[in-house]
């Protein structure tokens, strides 16, 4: 449900610049020059193998244009490498850990974080002056940390405490190499800030970009 209301905003945001403004993806080169783009945002991450809910938090891009015109060189395009770090909250809605007796209750608290390195590949479309679309495929460094204390009703047998409840801690950390895929739009509001929402895995990111 929040992948398809982002989608929406982000369709219905891009028509309503559309009907306001020319064309421009015909016109190649017709678009600002800048050698380093600096896009501060915010982060929902709804992918993970933990938690139920999803994660909040900061992150940071920044994109480097090396092909400035490129590569269709009939129409209004560039490329950039995109590298940054971003970090995803969770909080105590998590399923993974069920206690060692099935079928007992379990009551649990837990947290976490994720930091995520993304390097990507960026191609932007200068679709009118103010909107500018773009996706990037790329590789990812995903670092988890989750913690959680839980307890459960428990016997006696394999058990050392007495019949009643039993306390239970998990601490643990993951580290792996992500395949990462987001498209996105910029919507300008002025010549060098714009307002830019980026969908994909395995986030969702709203937030500004500043060309530099």
């Amino acid at each position: 449900m929040k992948r398809l209301l982002l989608t929406l905003l982000v369709l219905s945001a891009a028509c309503l610049f559309s009907s306001a403004a020319p064309a421009q993806i015909k016109r190649p080169g017709a678009h600002p020059r800048y050698s380093l783009e600096i896009e501060p945002h915010v982060v929902l991450q709804w992918e993970h193998e933990v938690w139920n809910d999803a994660g909040l938090g900061p992150g940071v891009r920044f994109n480097i244009p090396f092909l400035d015109n490129g590569p269709i060189d009939r129409i209004n395009n560039n490329m950039a490498i995109g590298f940054g770090v971003d970090w995803a909250h969770f909080g105590d809605d998590c399923d993974h850990f069920g206690g060692p007796f099935p079928g007992q209750p379990v009551e649990s608290d837990c947290s976490g974080d994720v930091f995520v390195l993304p390097v990507t590949l960026q191609w932007n479309f200068f679709i009118t002056p103010r909107i500018w679309v773009f996706g990037e495929p790329g590789l990812a460094i995903g670092h988890s940390r989750w913690r959680v204390s839980y307890r459960y009703a428990c016997g006696p047998q394999g058990c050392p405490c007495a019949p009643g409840e039993c306390d239970g801690e998990v601490d643990d950390t993951d580290t792996d190499l992500w395949f990462v895929f987001w498209g996105g739009a910029r919507f300008l509001l002025s010549d060098r800030v714009s307002f830019t929402a980026r969908i994909g895995t395995p986030y969702v990111s709203l937030g500004a970009s500043f060309l530099m």
